[in-house]
């Protein structure tokens, strides 16, 4: 897992930025990124992306966002790509501090696979 913060409890907007690696052989290599933009627990909006880094055929993804606790929050759109872009306006106060994260997940076999996450510590 790859750890940013959103460090500002300021009314200025701030932005935080973090991506990490996953993926396999069989599921392909991707780098997984994560972005929140706001202040304190004030959440403007957040966006998830993944790009394949092996430059092979695409693959149908989705990215999954987790709040504070592990606690599911919401599943952006299955995708067939090489190169997704996900982002979500919340405007509003996440419930509590704790990690955020964007989880890619990769279909294949009927099934979703876990590809990589990064994580933003909100407070």
């Amino acid at each position: 897992m790859t750890l940013a913060t959103l460090a500002t409890a300021s009314p200025a907007s701030a932005s935080a930025r973090v991506c990490g690696n996953g993926g396999s052989d069989s599921l392909g290599y991707w780098e997984v990124c994560y972005e929140i933009t706001g202040h304190g627990l004030y959440v403007e909006q957040v966006e998830g992306s993944a790009r394949r880094t092996d430059n092979n055929n695409a693959k149908s993804i989705h990215i999954e966002y987790i709040k504070a606790g592990g606690v599911h929050w919401k599943n952006g759109l299955q995708a067939s790509t090489n190169n997704l872009t996900d982002v979500f306006v919340l405007n509003a106060s996440v419930s509590r501090a704790g990690n955020y994260c964007a989880k890619l997940w990769i279909a294949s076999g009927g099934s979703q696979h876990y590809g990589g996450e990064a994580c933003i510590y909100v407070h």
